[in-house]
């Protein structure tokens, strides 16, 4: 906890004041008589304008749009941030995001940005119903943290390359579609993520799963490699239900054709985005 943060390494003009702490004065000379309040609002605080603001934790509503003017500078105008990736989950409310792009703050909001957490808990419930009690014991339980099983290690791995992946790709499909037409970027975070799950609804309802050629292309791309070296792409389909490799297939096809063909994008493009994937090139 950051209670245990050891205080002598903080430098002449910084500070660390817990919320449990009460009348306390910063460098500064200036007087804080509650903490726990000057966490709360230290993101209007003079001393936290920044280039990037990366809000985490809780306290959802923290900026609205009736306490959007602390959130400007001096002039009336200018935002205390260029930049900000919401790492707290509604803690800026959407009419406020909207006048924070207008005055042209690069935002990312929580729904872009909070992805990994459903990511590696996803990954860590199918590596739970691949592995037999036995396997998940041996590889995936850690007995002795002085030796960590080589497979939970490269697991690890693999679930934040999936994390970072994913990461760049909606980051660069927004950036890109904001570009192109001028749609707030929190706008298109919600237009991304509907058109992925359309799609994705589509493909469930299709046949393309039943094609045992286009199912052992994608799962084999969407499965974490360090499973499928363990077990045979026979073995997890044999023991994970349908339901959830279904799952993963339909995911995989409609969120790598989006962020690769836009939100825009038409039957033709997945025709040939299909033809690619089936070929193997590497930039689908």
């Amino acid at each position: 906890m950051v209670s245990g943060f050891d205080k002598s390494k903080i430098s002449p003009g910084g500070f660390l004041i817990l919320t449990s702490e009460t009348d306390v004065t910063l460098p500064n000379g200036e007087f804080v008589p509650s903490g726990y309040q000057f966490r709360n609002d230290f993101h209007y605080h003079h001393l936290s304008t920044t280039d990037m603001f990366v809000p985490c934790g809780g306290r959802p509503g923290s900026i609205t749009l009736s306490n959007i003017n602390k959130a400007l500078k001096e002039d009336g105008y200018s935002p205390k941030w260029k930049i900000i990736v919401e790492g707290a989950n509604l803690f800026i409310t959407q009419d406020a995001r909207m006048v924070l792009e207008k005055k042209g703050v690069v935002l990312y909001k929580d729904a872009s940005a909070n992805k990994g957490g459903v990511t590696s808990s996803s990954l860590e419930v199918l590596a739970a119903l691949a592995l037999s009690d036995e396997e998940h014991k041996q590889h995936m339980q850690v007995h002795d943290k002085d030796n960590i099983p080589e497979f939970y290690q490269n697991y690890v791995k693999d679930i934040q390359s999936v994390i970072a992946s994913n990461a760049r790709k909606e980051f660069e499909c927004i950036w890109r579609e904001n570009k192109e037409t001028g749609v707030p970027r929190c706008i298109l975070t919600d237009k991304v993520s509907k058109k992925i799950n359309d799609l994705n609804d589509t493909i469930q309802s299709s046949n393309l799963y039943e094609d045992q050629k286009i199912r052992e292309v994608v799962l084999k791309a969407a499965l974490p490699p360090t499973l499928t070296n363990l077990l045979s792409l026979e073995t997890i389909l044999s023991r994970v239900p349908e339901n959830y490799t279904r799952a993963i297939f339909g995911a995989y096809i409609s969120a790598t054709f989006i962020y690769t063909y836009g939100i825009n994008s038409n039957e033709f493009s997945f025709f040939d985005f299909m033809n690619k994937l089936m070929e193997g090139q590497k930039h689908v």
